[in-house]
């Protein structure tokens, strides 16, 4: 094998046209090198790069009309426009009273939420806190029901329970003015003052806790566990307490009504004025009742019907629960089995007889 080298000279490389391209490749190379489009100053101090297309083109010169690499000058460049607080607030202002409801509506679903998870874990119910009689107090005189608006009732329903055991209490405050009211006729010496004095006093330790357990108590369970049998129970004792409450209005002998007023009024005497001015107060007292129980009972029925209850889901409720108790499963059964034991005895003593 010969060393005869193939393209025909001892350095290819040493061709002239080969070192000017090469010479050409260099200096375009330093050009894009140093080439800063961000620098300061407009004069563009290095020479443009020429890319040569072929090893013969770098002799030839460039014509006129052909067109080369001119950078843009630097102050062509537009930086972005400063963020400031005032123009975003000018472009879209910030409402903090729809923030302020937004935070007000996620602490109300808060609270909610922590109470629903307080119900399931505990049970409902607790130590018994109503009425809240003092623990010296003797043995029948003790809390008879755990009472607690706070846990035990939704919080859209919270307002309208506290508003029941408002009117409840006001129906207390009532019947124990209608005594003071009833005392001072007595010693102005009106006529029947004496029954009314009694009935007054009858009728506030009676109608105090029996107003209590046969409609705000069934309100207040019918509220916190969606129990339609109670509401049902509230709304049949409670238009019974609103007609009571405007025959009482009227009342002449058992109450102080406004008949008893006029009559303590016609006396004419000091004494009796000023027992007229005490059972004008009650007859305002029972008046305003009235007015309260009838829209009280309108609301809470509102109330009822908005949940999609109705008297057929009352119904399948109290089959439900009958079907359900212990007690009354227990108390058919002995009914059952004392019927059979009374028919078999019946059976077997006139297959004796015979």
């Amino acid at each position: 094998m010969s060393n005869s080298n193939p393209f025909g000279e001892d350095n290819p490389f040493a061709d002239p046209s080969i070192q000017r391209v090469t010479e050409n490749v260099q200096v375009t190379q330093r050009s894009l090198d140093d080439y800063n489009p961000f620098a300061q100053n407009n004069i563009q101090t290095k020479p443009a790069a020429i890319i040569p297309t072929s090893g013969n083109s770098s002799s030839q010169p460039m014509p006129s009309n052909a067109q080369t690499f001119q950078p843009q000058p630097n102050n062509s460049y537009q930086p972005p426009p400063v963020y400031t607080p005032s123009s975003a607030q000018s472009k879209q202002p910030l409402n903090l009273t729809d923030i302020e409801k937004q935070q007000q509506e996620l602490d109300r679903r808060a609270a909610e939420l922590d109470r629903r998870e307080q119900l399931m874990n505990t049970p409902l119910g607790g130590e018994k806190n109503f009425p809240p009689l003092p623990s010296w107090c003797p043995g029948p005189f003790k809390p008879c029901y755990y009472q607690d608006i706070n846990r035990e009732i939704p919080a859209e329903f919270q307002k309208w329970v506290r508003l029941l055991f408002y009117l409840w209490i006001f129906h207390a405050c009532v019947l124990g003015f209608n005594i003071l009211a009833a005392l001072v006729v007595l010693i102005s010496g009106g006529s029947r003052s004496v029954s009314t004095f009694a009935l007054s006093i009858v009728f506030f330790i009676l109608f105090t806790p029996l107003s209590y357990v046969c409609w705000f108590r069934p309100a207040y369970k019918g509220f916190r566990s969606d129990s339609s049998i109670n509401f049902m129970l509230f709304f049949f004792m409670f238009f019974i307490q609103t007609i009571f409450s405007i025959i009482i209005c009227f009342s002449g002998t058992w109450f102080c009504g406004l008949l008893l007023m006029i009559s303590t009024f016609s006396h004419g005497s000091a004494g009796s004025i000023v027992a007229g001015i005490f059972v004008l107060f009650a007859t305002i007292g029972f008046i305003c009742l009235a007015a309260a129980d009838l829209l009280m009972l309108m609301k809470i029925h509102a109330l009822y019907r908005n949940t999609g209850a109705s008297f057929e889901k009352a119904q399948k409720e109290f089959a439900t629960n009958v079907m359900t108790n212990k007690n009354v499963q227990t108390a058919a059964a002995t009914v059952v089995t004392e019927s059979a034991r009374v028919a078999m005895q019946q059976q077997a003593q006139s297959y004796g007889a015979k």
